[in-house]
């Protein structure tokens, strides 16, 4: 089904001639013709007035997939699988786009981050070595 057959079967549903609809949606009635055979498809302002005029979702008007249906795939997966998926998808996008230039300058980035992280680390443990070093020192003497 397409998206002129879905907004003709819901505009029919609920009684409203192509004038009337015309008249709520603020357009001419020409313009609800081409919505319902495909010629045209509405702004996303007007998408979501129907969506909700209707009480439909998005998905549904726009796609014609009810809610549960992405409920029922969304819980074959899990969450947090999913998350990770898009953040590789994301990044892999991100490292994917940099130039050449701009990719070594990220690699170089990367390299100083990781020292520093190390060089923090390595700090903090020789640190608290030392004082648990003098404390001990200290219980026993």
């Amino acid at each position: 089904m397409t998206f002129g057959e879905r907004l003709y079967e819901l505009r029919t549903k609920k009684n409203i001639s192509q004038e009337k609809f015309a008249e709520i949606m603020d357009v001419s009635r020409q313009s609800i013709s081409k919505w319902e055979t495909d010629r045209a498809y509405p702004e996303m302002s007007r998408l979501i007035f129907m969506s909700d005029y209707f009480q439909v979702s998005l998905d549904y008007l726009v796609r014609g997939k009810e809610y549960e249906e992405r409920e029922k795939a969304e819980t074959l997966e899990p969450k947090g699988k999913y998350f990770n998926k898009n953040m590789w998808a994301v990044w892999n996008t991100f490292i994917t786009n940099l130039s050449g230039s701009q990719k070594t300058k990220f690699i170089l980035l990367y390299c100083l981050v990781t020292f520093a992280l190390f060089a923090i680390v390595l700090l903090l443990s020789y640190g608290c070595g030392y004082v648990l070093g003098q404390f001990v020192y200290h219980l026993l003497h």
